[in-house]
């Protein structure tokens, strides 16, 4: 049985591919990127519900250096500390899901090769996310500098969906103990809903069940995706408040959709 504490560390670990992970104290980090401005990089996760005010008064230190506004994800369950937050002038602007599958039911694209981490040529990865997430190729430069050196972890598979020699859809899954986290899911807008995604996620759970690890994975609820991933086959663990201080809509920062 995982415990969301070994969910939070493979978020963590896998994150840290992608921007600088701190660790104020054992319960703590911080993650900053100088590639990505959008705040899903650029936030703290908070371990352990028993976090003081002083930690909190560190980890909003980190942010203040690389001109970020601090952002915060706490799990649910931890009341005390939300209300800290709340003190001082956070308030909850989103939700994350944190899922696990079990059985998974997704439909799958016909005529559809998903290809593994051998098989990928990580530039065409690096532009495959790029457009399924932002919609143009303007951060191909780090996403295909990350991929390259994702393709070379140990504890990281990449995955792509290719169909006639274009890649359609893309997802990256991470190992820690006992664990498989999926990442990155995201398919082409022409060709979303013919069964991408769910092909490429049938394939992680091979590698998930071969392996003995359960696959999780999340999603933010305001990007209306977690309905699809239950209806393949996950359920919801726990759910964590995305807490950031009352900002003004010129200043509030871009977010990135994960799946």
């Amino acid at each position: 049985m995982v415990s969301a504490r070994d969910i939070e560390l493979n978020e963590a670990g896998w994150w840290s591919y992608w921007a600088d992970v701190r660790w104020v104290e054992k319960t703590s980090y911080v993650m900053l990127s100088s590639d990505f401005g959008e705040y899903f990089f650029n936030r703290a996760g908070l371990i352990d519900c028993r976090v003081g005010r002083d930690a909190i008064a560190r980890v909003e230190a980190e942010f203040k250096p690389a001109g970020r506004s601090p952002c915060f994800s706490v799990r649910k369950e931890c009341k005390g500390l939300a209300a800290a937050l709340n003190s001082r002038g956070y308030i909850a602007f989103d939700e994350m899901s944190v899922m696990q599958l079990s059985q998974p039911k997704f439909k799958t694209a016909n005529d559809l090769k998903v290809t593994r981490t051998w098989e990928i040529d990580t530039t065409a990865w690096a532009a495959t996310y790029a457009l399924s997430f932002y919609g143009d190729l303007s951060p191909l430069g780090p996403v295909a500098r990350i991929a390259t050196r994702l393709a070379r972890e140990l504890p990281v598979t990449l995955l792509a969906g290719q169909k006639e020699k274009e890649m359609l859809g893309v997802l990256a899954a991470f190992r820690t103990p006992g664990l498989l986290g999926v990442y990155c899911i995201g398919t082409l807008e022409k060709s979303r809903g013919i069964g991408v995604a769910g092909s490429l996620i049938h394939e992680a759970s091979r590698i998930a069940s071969a392996e003995n690890r359960v696959l999780v994975l999340q999603t933010i609820l305001s990007d209306g995706a977690e309905g699809f991933y239950a209806r393949g086959g996950f359920r919801r663990l726990y759910s964590k408040h995305l807490m950031r201080q009352e900002i003004s809509d010129s200043n509030r920062p871009e977010r990135v959709v994960l799946a």
